[in-house]
């Protein structure tokens, strides 16, 4: 049995959910190895129910889970940033309380395969609070970036999967060895995970691999880079896409030990876009795409093969129907967040009966 701990967030996190949640709970209804726990607050809704940007009880619900399903986290309606600053705050410690330190954000392109941008998410550029220091506008400002070469070698070792699952795919790793030492560490990893492996990992600088993302008409099916790296180029990605809503975002903890709290956080990697909210316009692709790896990623659901059902509904959802407004031209004919999940319940439906 997978335990998923709900935590909806901010902005449109509740309403973006709504399709993914009523495709989860029918499966629990009818006797899937799965529970829902929840919602639970964090971020800014946390803030305004309990004090707290992460309640401790919703830590405590995340500890008797196996999973995390979350929405967007950030800027919500009616509280200001003064009133409730760096809600995101709650989503990083999450990450830290849990290990969850590699994040594989899968993004769908129309008319192309996926890409898969695999980063650390926990060190280097995104460590704790003890290695920034902050500038009070005299004093310096530092930043410590520092990778270490079991962490960077987990990180191409899960891109090395990704990889094989996609035979033929171009696989490019990213850095800035000219630059960094931190870079170079992690080129001479690309070099010997692809003497290891057989897998070609090309050395592609960061500012090449933003120009060729923008320009080649073909994109690469893995990313392997470094946390900030992989950060920018995932909305390069996304764009390339068409829009940020096409992007669904794991961080995982590769020891995988289910029976012992959360092993994984799953969510669309879009912001929580409170200008949205109530308006139910937003494209939901992100969350359906988090939610099929989410599926893929517990080990008593991936069997069931509901990953790849979810996948094929939602991708023919966005060939075949009318567009929600983030990939629509100007003046076209566009459906809301509500036709569009019915679309893909419908062909899961469909499916399902032939």
């Amino acid at each position: 049995m997978s335990t998923i701990a709900l935590l909806p967030g901010d902005g449109i996190g509740a309403e973006i959910l709504d399709g993914p949640m009523a495709f989860l709970r029918q499966l629990e209804r009818d006797g899937a190895p799965a529970r829902i726990s929840g919602p639970w607050p964090y971020g800014t809704t946390g803030w305004v129910q309990t004090g707290s940007i992460l309640p401790a009880e919703t830590v405590a619900a995340c500890r008797e889970a196996d999973v995390i399903l979350s929405g967007a986290v950030g800027t919500h309606p009616g509280v200001t940033a003064e009133q409730c600053p760096n809600p995101e705050a709650a989503l990083i410690e999450l990450r830290h309380v849990f290990d969850l330190r590699v994040s594989v954000r899968t993004v769908l392109v129309p008319g192309a395969e996926d890409v898969t941008i695999v980063r650390n998410i926990t060190g280097g550029a995104y460590a704790g609070p003890d290695r920034h220091t902050e500038s009070d506008g005299a004093s310096p400002a530092e930043d410590l970036l520092v990778l270490e070469p079991g962490r960077v070698q987990e990180v191409f070792d899960i891109a090395v999967g990704y990889a094989r699952q996609r035979p033929g795919g171009r696989v490019i790793s990213v850095d800035k060895a000219s630059v960094f030492a931190t870079s170079r560490l992690w080129r001479r990893v690309a070099h010997a995970t692809a003497a290891a492996s057989g897998i070609p990992f090309a050395d592609v600088n960061v500012d090449r691999a933003a120009y060729e993302l923008v320009t080649r008409a073909d994109l690469p099916s893995v990313i392997v880079t470094e946390g900030i790296f992989g950060d920018i180029l995932s909305d390069i990605v996304c764009a390339r896409a068409g829009s940020p809503a096409l992007c669904g975002s794991a961080t995982i903890n590769p020891d995988r030990a289910f029976g012992h709290g959360a092993t994984g956080l799953f969510e669309p990697a879009h912001g929580s876009s409170p200008h949205r909210t109530g308006s139910r316009r937003s494209n939901p692709a992100g969350a359906w795409l988090a939610v099929a790896d989410l599926l893929a990623w517990c080990p008593d659901l991936a069997p069931l093969g509901l990953h790849t059902r979810v996948r094929r509904a939602l991708d023919s959802v966005l060939a075949g129907a009318v567009p929600t407004y983030d990939l629509a031209p100007p003046g076209a004919e566009t459906i809301g967040l509500d036709e569009f999940n019915a679309r893909v319940l419908d062909a899961m439906t469909l499916e399902a009966l032939q």
